[in-house]
């Protein structure tokens, strides 16, 4: 099956269609190393230009964002999980939304443990693009946890970001210095 996906690197947003060969996003993106994208459509965080091709691989290194599109998976081995307002960064992107852990499993921890690629639901995802911020509310997200910069538990004041990018709590878990696997 054909998807539109809308990835976001390090400097621009990538629109274009992606051959789902598993059963949900997040299963995709974790067991490859690279994603062969067609009618690709690149979008310049700093000044808007657009560049088009016709096919094009995309590491997954490369990979900060995608908004999740399509098939959530089997609802049928979906499992009761626990909701965990959480808020991180992931290079230029501030991320607010909820991460789905097992009852019983610290947030943060059960993050660190999880796949190169973790799905958030009921997202805020702000960015600058042009120099103004953009805030995009989307359903479901998967983000690239070996670029997380830090993760934290986010509070009412911290997730309304209108205008201001989101600071670290001193406290927050930092993510920089890599994760063990």
């Amino acid at each position: 099956m054909q998807l539109n996906i809308v990835a976001y690197a390090a400097d621009c947003r990538v629109l274009g269609r992606l051959q789902l060969d598993a059963e949900r996003m997040s299963d995709l993106l974790n067991h490859a190393q690279t994603y062969e994208l067609t009618d690709a459509v690149f979008e310049s965080l700093e000044d808007g230009h657009r560049v088009e091709l016709a096919a094009y691989a995309i590491a997954a290194e490369d990979v900060h964002v995608v908004e999740v599109v399509g098939p959530r998976g089997d609802p049928g081995r979906r499992v009761r999980t626990r909701l965990h307002r959480m808020q991180l960064k992931v290079g230029p992107y501030v991320v607010a939304g909820h991460l789905h852990m097992l009852p019983g499993v610290d947030p943060l921890a059960g993050f660190v443990r999880r796949g190169r690629f973790v799905a958030l639901t009921e997202i805020t995802l702000g960015y600058q693009a042009s120099r103004e911020w953009i805030l995009r509310d989307v359903e479901a997200i998967v983000v690239n946890r070996d670029l997380v910069e830090w993760i934290q538990p986010a509070t009412d004041e911290s997730t309304a970001f209108p205008d201001v990018p989101i600071k670290a709590d001193p406290r927050a878990k930092e993510l920089a210095w890599g994760l063990a696997r």
